[in-house]
C-alpha cells in the first residue's frame, strides 16, 4: 500500500471490537458495518433507529436488520431484564423427531419474530431466488426448533452457494451435524467451514487423479481423501500410480483396493513413483514380493466386508 495513517488523526478515537473486523468484515453488508460503527462511536448516547438512519444514510428498515444482525452475532445485547436462555443442544434423535412447521406456521412465526423475517430475506438474496415452501419450513425449523443461530444458518447457506451445491438437503444435514456437535458460535463455525473447504479440496484432487465423475464423496472417501492429501501429503503423481497399479492388478478400478495400495506405500515411506519403481526393481531382483501384495489386499478387503 502506498499510503500510511496520518498520526494526527488519532487525536480523537473510539474502540471497535476486534471480532467486528476479524469475523464479520467479509460477511456483513456495508449497511451493517455503517450502523455498528456509528453505534460504537456514540455508545454513551441513547440512539434511535431514525437517528442512526439520518447519520449513516442507511434506510430505517435496513437499520433494524443491522441491529438484528449484530444482536444475533453477540456484538449487541437486547435491553431485557431476563434475556432468553440459550436452547439446550439436542441429540440426533430429537432433531429427527421434531416436526417442521407448515406453510401457515412459517408465515405466522415470521410475523412474530423479526429474526425469522431477516433470515428468510437474506437466504433469498444469498441463493439468488425465491425460497420454496419446504426450504422456508426447514430454515425456520433449524432456527426456532433446533436452536441454531440465524448467523450460522446464513453461513451454511453462503458456503453451500460458494461450493455450487446450494440445496436444502445439504444445508439441513450440515446444520444438524453442527447442532449435534455443539458448533454454536461464529468462531467454531469459521473453523469448521475451513475444515470443510480443505476436505472438499482434498476430494477434488483425489477425484481428478482417479478419473471419478464429479459427485459427492461417501463418508469413507472423504475421510481417506483428507488423510492422504492433508495428513500424509500424498502427491497427485503417487495417486495416479496407485490407480494404475490397481487397474493392472484387478483390470478395473476399486477405491478400496487403491486405498490399500496407498497405505502400503505410505508405510514403506514411498513418496514418488520413481521411488516405487526403484524399490520394485530391487525387490524383483532379490526375489522379494512386490511393493503391494495382491493376495494380502484381497484377504484384507474380504475380511472388511
Amino acid at each position: 500500500m502506498d499510503y500510511y495513517i496520518n498520526p494526527t488523526s488519532f487525536s480523537a478515537v473510539f474502540t471497535i471490537p476486534t471480532s467486528v473486523v476479524d469475523r464479520y468484515l467479509k460477511l456483513a453488508k456495508p449497511e451493517h458495518i455503517k450502523v455498528i460503527i456509528y453505534i460504537l462511536r456514540n455508545m454513551s448516547n441513547e440512539l434511535s433507529e431514525k437517528e442512526i438512519s439520518e447519520n449513516t444514510g442507511v434506510k430505517e428498515y435496513d437499520v433494524k436488520e443491522a441491529l438484528l444482525y449484530w444482536a444475533d452475532a453477540g456484538i449487541l445485547l437486547p435491553k431485557e431484564e431476563n434475556p432468553p436462555k440459550k436452547k439446550a443442544q439436542k441429540s440426533e434423535k430429537s432433531v429427527l423427531r421434531s416436526l417442521k412447521p407448515e406453510r401457515g406456521d412459517v408465515a405466522k412465526r415470521g410475523l412474530e419474530d423479526p429474526k425469522i423475517r431477516y433470515m428468510l430475506r437474506e437466504a433469498q438474496i444469498k441463493m439468488g431466488r425465491n425460497l420454496k415452501t419446504n426450504e422456508t419450513s426447514t430454515l425456520v425449523w433449524l432456527y426456532e426448533d433446533q436452536g441454531l443461530d440465524v448467523s450460522l444458518i446464513l453461513l451454511i447457506i453462503q458456503y453451500a452457494v460458494k461450493r455450487g451445491h446450494c440445496n436444502i438437503r445439504f444445508i439441513e444435514s450440515t446444520a444438524i451435524d453442527w447442532v449435534n456437535r455443539g458448533i454454536d458460535s461464529i468462531a467454531l463455525a469459521d473453523e469448521e467451514l475451513a475444515r470443510m473447504a480443505e476436505s472438499d479440496q482434498a476430494w477434488n484432487i483425489v477425484r481428478s487423479a482417479f478419473g471419478i465423475e464429479r459427485r459427492m464423496p461417501s463418508k469413507k472417501e472423504r475421510e481417506l481423501s483428507s488423510l492422504w492429501i492433508c495428513d500424509w501429503k500424498i502427491s497427485t503423481e503417487l495417486l495416479k500410480s496407485a490407480y494404475d497399479a490397481c487397474v493392472d492388478a484387478k483390470s478395473k478400478f476399486s477405491f478400496a483396493y487403491t486405498a490399500k495400495i496407498i497405505e502400503s506405500w505410505h508405510q514403506k515411506g514411498y513418496t514418488s513413483p520413481d521411488e516405487i519403481q526403484r524399490h520394485s526393481t530391487e525387490e524383483n531382483n532379490s526375489g522379494s514380493s512386490a511393493s503391494y501384495d495382491i493376495d494380502m489386499f484381497e484377504k484384507i478387503l474380504n475380511s472388511e466386508k
